[in-house]
């Protein structure tokens, strides 16, 4: 036995799920500015935590995103869309009630997204740019260490003639 479902509860359901994928798209914005954070303050332990976090959160905002776009395209069916497509692009067709009701859930939610994207790129950005830096420190590591193998060096990072060999008395 299937059950009607009216389009006042459709709409009901729709603005919960927006609400929930937006706490859940706020959460994971929190988590990503932590991780950049974390980046800069070479946090890895954190990092780690604030990864598995990231994961968790993510699965679940999949699940809701996944109800939202069910709900979503009963919604543009019941309303008698041929092909339903993006609710946002739906929405401006419709009746004021409806876009008074759905218009600003929906467009938090796409907010709350698009910072999350920004803040992701930031990070990945910066995680390139750690990732260069630590490739940088690495050759001139390298170099040194081939140009003097005994490995000791002054506060310039510079071979050091004085000294026990082996030591690194500055980090270069």
């Amino acid at each position: 036995m299937t059950r009607c479902v009216t389009m006042t509860q459709i709409l009901q359901d729709l603005n919960s799920t927006l609400a929930e994928e937006q706490e859940h798209y706020e959460a994971l914005l929190d988590l990503a500015r932590r991780q950049g954070m974390m980046m800069t303050t070479h946090d890895v332990d954190g990092l780690d935590e604030n990864a598995r976090l990231m994961s968790d959160g993510l699965a679940a905002a999949d699940v809701v995103r996944i109800r939202r776009e069910r709900l979503a395209s009963d919604l543009m069916r019941q309303a008698g869309s041929a092909v339903p497509g993006s609710l946002s692009t739906w929405l401006e067709t419709q009746p004021a009630a409806i876009q008074d009701s759905l218009g600003e859930p929906v467009q938090l939610v796409r907010c709350a997204a698009g910072e999350l994207a920004r803040t992701n790129e930031m990070n990945r950005r910066l995680a390139n740019f750690c990732l260069d830096l630590v490739e940088e420190e690495a050759a001139l590591l390298r170099r040194c260490l081939l140009e003097d193998p005994a490995g000791c060096y002054d506060s310039g990072a510079q071979p050091a003639s004085n000294g026990q060999g082996g030591v690194l008395k500055r980090q270069a």
